[in-house]
C-alpha cells in the first residue's frame, strides 16, 4: 500500500490528536497529511512514554516489521487503556490494519 493512502487514514483518523496542537503533541507523533519527515510519524521513532501501551515494542513503526510496530499494536487493541484511535471507536477496523500493516511491511 502506498504512502498516499497510509497519510489519508492517518491523518483522518489520528491527526486530530497527533499534531503539534493537538493534545497528543507531547507523543511526538504527528499524523497530519502533509508531514515530510518520516520520524516525527514514527518511523525507527521510540516512544516517550507509551506506558503499557507500546506492547513491549521498540518502534512507533519498525519499518517492514508491521507486527512489531507499536502503531499496529494499539490499532489492534480493544483494551480502553491501550487503543487508537480512542475516540469513535468500539470494534478493531480491521480493513484499516490490514491496510497500515502492508504500508508497514514495504517500508524499509
Amino acid at each position: 500500500m502506498g504512502l498516499s493512502l497510509a497519510a489519508s487514514y492517518l491523518d483522518i483518523n489520528c491527526a486530530h490528536c497527533h499534531r503539534l496542537e493537538g493534545p497528543a503533541s507531547n507523543s511526538g507523533l504527528f499524523l497530519t497529511f502533509g508531514e515530510s519527515d518520516k520520524r516525527r510519524w514514527g518511523h525507527r521513532k521510540r516512544p516517550v512514554a507509551a506506558g503499557r501501551g507500546s506492547g513491549g515494542y521498540t518502534y512507533d513503526i519498525d519499518p517492514g516489521k508491521a507486527a512489531s510496530s507499536i502503531l499496529i499494536f494499539r490499532m489492534k487493541s480493544q483494551d480502553p487503556g491501550i487503543m487508537m484511535p480512542e475516540l469513535g471507536r468500539s470494534l478493531v477496523d480491521s480493513e484499516a490494519v490490514t491496510m497500515l500493516e502492508g504500508w508497514i511491511d514495504q517500508m524499509e
